[in-house]
């Protein structure tokens, strides 16, 4: 196992807890829906339906972090 290995599993472990944690947020808003009618969706994510989806949040995160990583290498043995 590389030495980044543990990193990278706490980013995904972190990335995965916020991600359940959104999902049910969302979950308890639909509960709470009264009617036969959804909510309107906000401009936002009419406009960027990808936008709020945890896997590209993961992948956005996950090769920022492998990156900086990258980054750190390169100036630490130039």
């Amino acid at each position: 196992m590389g030495v980044w290995t543990w990193p990278l599993v706490f980013v995904a472990l972190m990335i995965s807890a916020l991600s359940l944690v959104w999902t049910m947020r969302i979950a308890k808003n639909q509960e709470v829906q009264s009617g036969s009618n959804d909510e309107s969706v906000s401009k936002t994510v009419e406009e960027n339906p990808t936008m709020l989806n945890p896997i590209f949040w993961f992948y956005g995160i996950a090769g920022l972090f492998m990156g900086l990583v990258m980054a750190y290498y390169i100036l630490l043995y130039r």
